[in-house]
């Protein structure tokens, strides 16, 4: 498939997924943060959308960055399809129904996100979503439940970006580190979303039980992980050894650095650098080295999209 053949294939999916979302071109425009100018020449097939810009799309429209790129089918260079949450409240029936449901959730997001679960009324996700508490009651009958679903959408749109920066990666070392990278809280939609997870591990160790649904959830991201360690080890860039334990050890700096940095103790330039560091001391044979790219975000203060699927 040619170049330009690509660019329409995909602008006209977003095309359909912006309409099926009920939006607007421009509202589009607002929500994401792409210059109209560039959205408007993107849809018509002149312009590529960059891998941010799809992220975006996909979270604006509710679909999945491998929906936009027309690539559904399972990848093992990324995490799995995220898992569906079984919902107690009712299941939107209709376009308008997943749009305000959508907005519910994301509204919820933010809001948690902000101020923590326990500071959120259900009457306070109402009015940023501009719905009525019935209509979030309808579709979440109590506060955990729609935290619940925030969890979820964090999954579903971490899995997203994992699509956009990692399909086209086949250097295990360099796709091991897009990994820790994107799973780290860069800027305020980063330090946003660790703020989901560390709530998340707090209810999880509070709760009596194991939730298996959690449990899940981090297996998957450090599956992710250990696979990406053990294409390294096959190509020999990597040590030999268990990929499971040097999974885990990986797993564990990144969420101890990760809670520094979203407690003022570190910032996420070192945070980056301690796990560029690491890698390359603990897990790099001599003679391999790690490359750091750091993708700059299109719309740093755009609405969210940690977890992987």
């Amino acid at each position: 498939m040619s170049s330009m053949t690509s660019s329409l294939a995909v602008a006209r999916r977003v095309r359909e997924a912006i309409r099926a979302a009920g939006r607007s071109q421009r509202r589009v425009a607002e929500e994401t943060g792409i210059d109209e100018t560039k959205l408007s020449k993107s849809l018509s097939g002149q312009r590529r959308f960059t891998r941010q810009e799809l992220v975006d799309l996909a979270r604006c429209t509710g679909v999945t960055v491998g929906r936009l790129l027309g690539e559904e089918g399972d990848d093992t260079s990324v995490s799995v399809t995220p898992p569906q949450l079984e919902t107690a409240g009712a299941t939107p029936a209709s376009p308008d129904q997943a749009r305000r449901h959508r907005e519910i959730v994301e509204a919820a997001w933010r809001l948690f996100a902000g101020k923590g679960f326990d500071a959120v009324r259900v009457s306070d996700v109402a009015a940023a979503a501009g719905v009525s508490s019935a209509t979030v009651h309808y579709y979440f009958p109590g506060k955990p439940n729609l935290f619940a679903a925030t969890l979820m959408y964090s999954v579903k749109l971490a899995h997203s970006r994992q699509i956009a920066r990692l399909t086209a990666v086949d250097d295990p070392v360099a796709r091991l580190w897009q990994l820790l990278d994107m799973q780290s809280p860069h800027g305020e939609i980063g330090r946003l979303e660790w703020s989901i997870w560390l709530q998340s591990w707090n209810r999880v160790a509070l709760a009596q039980g194991i939730d298996e649904e959690y449990l899940e959830i981090y297996r998957r991201w450090s599956e992710t992980v250990r696979a990406a360690i053990a294409d390294g080890q096959e190509l020999g860039a990597i040590h030999p050894g268990s990929s499971e334990a040097m999974a885990q050890e990986l797993t564990a700096l990144v969420d101890g650095l990760g809670t520094q940095v979203l407690t003022g103790v570190l910032d996420d330039e070192t945070m980056a650098r301690r796990i560029g560091e690491y890698v390359q001391r603990r897990l790099l044979v001599p003679g391999a080295e790690l490359t750091i790219e750091r993708p700059v975000p299109s719309s740093e203060g755009s609405p969210p999209d940690r977890a992987t699927a």
